[in-house]
């Protein structure tokens, strides 16, 4: 059994469609025990209650800086014994000591905005936090000047939630099987 904490920044859009795939059984060995959030007030806590998954809050904004808050990330993950971490859209990104810790063991969907395009792309993270495989990309074009939220929306509506779960199936059968 892989046990997985999945730790989100913003409304956890991109993530309701695992969380889907997780409630009806459709990702075999694999265990979600819990949503880390970085935002005290995100809607993912209401996504989590829903389906009766334990959440967390690990509120980014109280640490001052990025060191201090990967440590405690960390540090909540360890405290939840998982065995993998799935990071969706994490802002501040975690620094490399959350890597090492999650060496091979740590799927990320991470967001790039360039102009009027963001695209989405989902990776297995090596110990230094970078792309140790990639398992694909989805992007989507976006109104000059809008906020996070739109463009969160229409990453969304590009694929970004399948190809998470997409990611996250092909992983456990690659490594897991």
């Amino acid at each position: 059994m892989f046990k997985a904490a999945i730790v989100v920044t913003g409304d956890g859009a991109e993530l309701q469609n695992l969380l889907d795939s997780v409630f009806f059984g459709e990702i075999p060995g694999f265990e979600l025990a819990a949503v880390v959030v970085t935002e005290p007030d995100s809607y993912a806590l209401k996504r989590c209650e829903a389906l009766r998954v334990p959440s967390y809050v690990v509120d980014s904004s109280i640490f001052p800086n990025a060191a201090t808050f990967t440590r405690a990330l960390t540090a909540k993950l360890l405290d939840l014994d998982v065995t993998g971490a799935l990071l969706v859209s994490v802002e501040p990104e975690p620094g490399e000591s959350f890597y090492r810790v999650f060496s091979g063991r740590c799927v990320c969907l991470r967001l790039k905005r360039a102009g009027d395009t963001l695209t989405a792309s989902v990776l297995l993270a090596d110990a230094d936090g970078s792309e140790a495989r990639r398992f694909g990309r989805a992007s989507a074009e976006i109104p000059p000047r809008s906020g996070r939220a739109v463009a969160r929306r229409a990453i969304v509506a590009a694929g970004a939630g399948e190809l998470l779960t997409n990611a996250v199936k092909s992983y456990m059968s690659d490594y897991h099987g």
